[in-house]
């Protein structure tokens, strides 16, 4: 690893379950406060003055569940809770580059983020088999 870079969990973490910005956002809110239920309201409301509709931040937390990352305690009521040891060590090294390191943790997502795009892209001229003779 080099110096400016992030450990590979928290790389790994961000690749798998923090497509942006405002996903971080979302998810380190949960994240400092495990013991409380959030709805996608209640998110919303937080992270304002940043304007991010209802259906972003459901889709960040479904990503999230799907993780392992976040519980749905009660219908509509999710909470941080990492699945494994393995994914909560991933988490506080996000947490402490986010207090550490951030502009090092906000190239990182963006530069993932980017990359992702990039592939999409390529992927999208990627030839199909010609299946016109079947």
């Amino acid at each position: 690893m080099s110096p400016g870079e992030l450990p590979e969990e928290v790389r790994r973490l961000i690749r798998s379950s923090v497509p942006s910005i405002d996903a971080l956002e979302c998810f380190l809110i949960l994240v400092r406060h495990p013991e409380r239920t959030w709805t996608v309201g209640d998110l919303v409301t937080v992270l304002r003055p940043t304007a991010i509709a209802d259906q972003v931040v459901a889709a960040f937390l479904d990503g999230l569940r799907a993780h392992g990352l976040v519980v749905e305690r009660e219908a509509g009521h999710f909470a941080y809770q990492a699945a494994s040891p393995a994914l909560a060590t991933a988490v506080q090294g996000l947490l402490k580059a986010y207090h550490e390191r951030p502009v090092t943790l906000i190239r990182t997502v963006y530069a993932i983020a980017d990359s992702r795009k990039i592939q999409g892209f390529a992927d999208a001229f990627k030839l199909k088999p010609d299946h016109s003779d079947d």
